[in-house]
């Protein structure tokens, strides 16, 4: 037998072991083309290919639940697959609580290779811990599906965005045929986190590490890679003893406090085709208006279903978690000259939208579900983005030219939030024109030693804009938890105020209406609106000035 015919066959006998091993290990792990409702995972056993399981996927992530019952998920729903989750529908619904320690790590000790899911086992100064290798992957890199897949092809991050260090700032821009959502560098923590698996050499070449170490996987069950050099860094972590090996178990990582580098960067600039610059009635420039067919905007969950090119993006975010790195520095998101724009229309109102799927995998033309985007690293507070709606400068400058006025001290400048997720069936915070939840602005003042809210709903954007009041809040004891009530009231109640409820919760209220566009018939320039709006303020703020 010739030396080609000998290879041959030696490979074709080893793809048909690898494929039956595929096989035997899709029995104990079948997958699931739902989240188990209120059922906690226990475990995970690790990671492995299989191309029977559910069409469009082909990389699962191998799961034990409290139950007893083995069974696999699609990779790209990675950053939600943690020990001590419990879920419902879409959402990850509660966590098993477990003693909390922020630990510096001092040095890796050794690696645990005894089965196909690693365990590393580091230095810190809380003592010795040991961390699996599908946690630190999941903490270090898998934020969201788009960088999951990044990290299981051979040039992801790569072909992911264009880094420019010869630039001062350093730019890094994303294709124009980028599928990357702009919303994922929509704050300062996701920017810096994407900022350092582009930058830092550890980050990049760890991360090519999980798809080299999976393609010598050779079909088997499990997860190892090369971790990035973690000395220095601190770590929020639960954990449990660990008595038979004399060390801390870390069931999650809570959050990198600081991921410390050699290297340092001040001055990075993201450039993204779709955060565009804005005319002066705040509108993409290029873009054009019609009617589109309206969105499920609360689609049920089938991994089964394929996601569809073009189709509604559903972003389900997990909060607590955070990116943090000292050593990178003033990380922002700039305009895009002259980017050509996807004509965007508003959604029809012909008939209620139809009930839709959302689901995992690289959207297809003939795909007929909306792209489903497990993420973490996604604070609430909104910062230099496309996502800062257009409303917010102008209520940024009315709030800095208050705070010129005497007696009045300026506590916290202007920020923006999204409102909280409905805790009933309302689904109106979601009807927005951009791809999030709606957004509040917020900021505080001092009067005479008394701290006062004022809150501005960005109505405007909803798919159906309405007007809403500027809120003025002198809220009563228990501030916070008045203030997130009363945010939460506005989300169950359809985008909508509901004085009595906010009049139970402070000791002062006081609604400030917008300005009319209008005067005497004619229309106000930008400049007329804010300076009617700040006059309107002023003398609302002078009632409490005076009654106080």
């Amino acid at each position: 037998m010739k030396l080609n015919a000998l290879l041959d066959s030696a490979k074709n006998g080893f793809g048909k072991l690898r494929d039956e091993l595929s096989e035997k290990i899709s029995k104990w792990f079948p997958a699931l083309s739902y989240l188990p409702r209120d059922t906690e995972l226990v475990k995970i056993h690790g990671v492995f290919r299989s191309k029977n399981l559910l069409k469009n996927k082909d990389i699962f992530v191998a799961i034990e639940w409290k139950d007893g019952v083995t069974s696999s998920l699609p990779i790209e729903m990675a950053s939600f697959l943690a020990p001590g989750y419990t879920f419902q529908d879409k959402k990850v619904i509660s966590q098993s609580e477990y003693e909390r320690q922020l630990a510096h790590i001092i040095s890796l000790e050794r690696v645990d290779k005894t089965s196909g899911h690693y365990h590393y086992y580091f230095k810190t100064d809380k003592g010795l811990m040991k961390f699996s290798g599908f946690e630190l992957a999941r903490t270090l890199f898998f934020h969201n599906p788009h960088l999951v897949r990044a990290a299981y092809t051979a040039n992801g991050l790569s072909a992911l965005a264009f880094v420019n260090r010869n630039q001062s700032p350093i730019e890094i821009s994303f294709p124009e045929s980028t599928k990357y959502p702009v919303s994922f560098i929509g704050t300062k923590s996701n920017r810096t986190h994407l900022a350092w698996m582009l930058l830092d050499k550890g980050a990049k070449d760890s991360a090519f590490s999980i798809f080299e170490s999976f393609l010598k996987c050779k079909g088997e069950l499990g997860f190892k890679f090369v971790p990035p050099n973690l000395v220095g860094w601190l770590l929020d972590v639960s954990l449990l003893p660990d008595i038979d090996d004399g060390c801390y178990e870390v069931v999650r990582i809570e959050t990198v406090v600081d991921a410390a580098i050699v290297e340092k960067f001040s001055g990075i600039e993201f450039y993204h085709p779709k955060n565009k610059e804005k005319n002066s009635k705040g509108e993409a420039r290029g873009t054009k208006s019609g009617n589109v067919p309206a969105n499920d905007i609360e689609p049920d969950l089938d991994l089964g279903a394929i996601p569809g090119l073009g189709r509604r993006l559903d972003i389900q975010r997990k909060k607590g978690f955070s990116f943090n790195v000292s050593g990178i520095q003033n990380v922002n998101l700039s305009k895009v000259h002259n980017a050509k724009s996807a004509a965007k229309g508003s959604p029809s109102d012909d008939s209620e939208s139809p009930k839709e799927m959302a689901s995992v995998g690289i959207p297809e033309k003939d795909g007929d579900a909306q792209e489903f985007s497990p993420s973490i690293n996604q604070d609430d507070e909104i910062t230099e983005t496309v996502d800062l709606p257009q409303k917010f400068s102008l209520f940024a400058e009315v709030i800095d030219e208050i705070a010129k006025s005497d007696g009045i001290k300026l506590v916290q400048e202007a920020k923006c939030y999204r409102f909280p997720e409905p805790s009933n069936n309302s689904r109106v915070v979601y009807q927005t024109q951009y791809e999030d939840r709606l957004k509040y602005f917020v900021a505080i003042l001092d009067i005479k030693g008394s701290n006062l809210i004022l809150v501005e709903a960005d109505t405007n954007n909803l798919e159906k804009p309405k007007g809403a009041s500027t809120l003025i809040l002198g809220l009563k004891e228990d501030a916070t938890e008045n203030f997130h009530e009363i945010l939460q009231n506005f989300s169950d109640k359809g985008a909508q105020w509901t004085h009595s409820f906010i009049n139970e919760r402070c000791n002062f209220f006081s609604p400030c209406r917008h300005p009319s566009l209008k005067e005497k018939g004619k229309v106000r320039t930008d400049q007329e609106y804010k300076e009617k709006w700040v006059i309107d303020l002023r003398e609302k703020l002078r009632g409490v000035r005076n009654a106080a």
